[in-house]
Order: structure tokens, then sequence, then C-alpha cells
């Protein structure tokens, strides 16, 4: 994997998660915006790498599981993050 593209996305991650953060100490809602953002992200990319794994195979499963581990690093990082946010804000 490219290490600058999943760094890039991190960051990214990270600076969403903060901005949604934000968002929520604004308004007053019952769940965290970055909880429920992250949570369907590293859903779907577990969900991406399983069917790449069992389903597809060969160079398409490996193309789509790159995918999901592209999508697996920033939302798991960005859910990390968000968690810390609400402890310690």
């Amino acid at each position: 994997m490219d290490i600058k593209i999943i760094l890039g996305t991190i960051i990214a991650a990270l600076v969403l998660a903060y901005i949604f953060h934000y968002f929520q100490k604004k308004g007053n809602s019952d769940k965290h915006i970055g909880d429920k953002v992250f949570n369907i992200g590293f859903v779907i990319s577990l969900t991406i790498i399983a069917i790449s794994i069992l389903v597809v195979g060969g160079w398409d499963g490996m193309a789509l599981g790159a995918l999901g581990a592209y999508l697996l690093f920033p939302s798991l990082s960005g859910l990390l993050f968000t968690k810390l946010l609400i402890k310690y804000n």
C-alpha cells in the first residue's frame, strides 16, 4: 500500500473528526456525529475486505481488499480520535 495515501486519508479523517466534534458542541444531539460516520465507514470497510477475501478472490479481490484497507485505516483512526475528543472535551 502506498503510505502517502494512507497517511493523507488518516490526516483527513482526523480533521473531519474535529470538525464533527465542533458541530456536535454547537448543536445538542444525543449521539455524536463522528461516531455515526466513522462506525459506518468501519463496518463498510470490514465488509469490503470480507467480500474481497471470501467471494471475489484473485486479482480483482486483491484490488477490492486494498480499497477496503484504504477505508479501514482512516475510519478506525477517526473513530479513535472521536472517542478521545468525547472523553477529554
